[in-house]
């Protein structure tokens, strides 16, 4: 994008990133650790919740916190560990985490609890990514957000590069679900200039007139 995408407006005072984070204090999730690139100046959150490192205040999970990673320029996989690393320093029991990213501006609560309340009543299951159907040949494809086991743990804190916790996602190692995502819009992510000029139209179409 040759920018930092957390900032890019959708509307007036609606920068992409804060849409995903506020789908996620939405949601019955206990605790949220946002990661961010050490640059960032944290801008995109609203002042109501906080920017600066720390605990960010007003929201339905018990507590947020933003984490800089220092390897995030190096890609995705660095972050995830960071975050969890992080998480499991504050959180004693944890027993799955949700991992969302931050360009998926139009996910939702409902989508984020869909997920969890699945896993909760199949606990065997390592992992549940949210599942749509390829528009060029109509295989199902397993994506964020999803819910990963603490039997994923040992892997995801050995993540390095651009590679995420999508590698595994129809691995013979673990055992998983595809939940499929009753609109397809709502996982639209911004990637380049022609993603966020499509989110932005799909952002003013979708207020209410």
């Amino acid at each position: 994008m040759g920018v930092r995408k957390q900032t890019l407006e959708l509307a007036t005072n609606k920068p992409l990133a804060s849409l995903a984070l506020h789908a996620l204090m939405g949601s019955c999730l206990k605790s949220v650790m946002v990661v961010v690139n050490p640059e960032d100046p944290l801008d995109w959150l609203r002042a109501d919740e906080g920017g600066a490192s720390g605990v960010v205040v007003s929201s339905k999970a018990s507590s947020i916190y933003v984490e800089a990673c220092t390897d995030a320029s190096h890609g995705m996989g660095h972050s995830i560990r960071h975050g969890l690393r992080a998480l499991m320093s504050i959180e004693a029991e944890l027993d799955a985490v949700v991992v969302a990213l931050a360009d998926q501006p139009f996910i939702t609560s409902c989508m984020i609890n869909e997920l969890i309340y699945y896993w909760l009543e199949k606990p065997q299951l390592d992992y549940v990514a949210t599942a749509v159907h390829d528009a060029r040949d109509g295989a199902v494809v397993l994506m964020p957000p999803a819910i990963l086991s603490s039997s994923m743990f040992e892997d995801l804190l050995q993540l390095e590069g651009e590679a995420g916790a999508r590698k595994w996602f129809g691995s013979p190692r673990f055992k998983g679900y595809g939940l499929l995502a009753v609109d397809g819009a709502a996982l639209i992510d911004v990637d380049t200039p022609e993603d966020y000029e499509h989110a932005k139209n799909h952002f003013l179409n979708s207020l209410p007139k």
